[in-house]
């Protein structure tokens, strides 16, 4: 993707073979350099492509179908450096059950040109999508 516009378009469309259980059309969207982060609501922080691309299998090996929504809530873009944030809504039957199942996301991501192409630097999830009490955010 040379453009950060199609980079964002093109990271949402390959979010349904995620939701399939493929992972190959997320995991080209990152960059491979040492400093690549993913933060999804699976577990902590993973830093270092090797690191990044279990987590992106680890997540994509969940799904069996699912339907993605997108609501975007902004964007910005420097000639080098872009972000998006915004909430994406699936639907989706997870391995191992008939069932299908609604998860929300709050996503932030960070987006780097690398030469000519754009790339996914740096990627943070979280069920976050609606007003919560402090009382959530304490440990316990």
């Amino acid at each position: 993707m040379t453009d950060f516009n199609g980079v964002v378009e093109a990271y949402r469309q390959a979010l349904v073979p995620f939701l399939h259980g493929d992972p190959r059309t997320v995991a080209e969207l990152f960059s491979r350099r040492a400093d690549v982060s993913l933060a999804n609501p699976l577990g902590p922080t993973r830093v270092g492509w090797a690191e990044v691309e279990k987590a992106i299998d680890e997540a994509s090996a969940h799904f069996k179908r699912g339907s993605l929504r997108v609501e975007e809530v902004t964007r910005y873009a420097t000639a080098d450096l872009g972000y998006v944030v915004q909430v994406e809504r699936t639907e989706v039957q997870l391995a191992g059950s008939e069932d299908m199942a609604v998860i929300s996301l709050r996503v932030t991501m960070i987006f780097r040109r690398e030469g000519d192409a754009w790339k996914v630097a740096h990627r943070h999830a979280d069920p976050i999508t609606s007003a919560r009490p402090i009382s959530t955010a304490i440990e316990t």
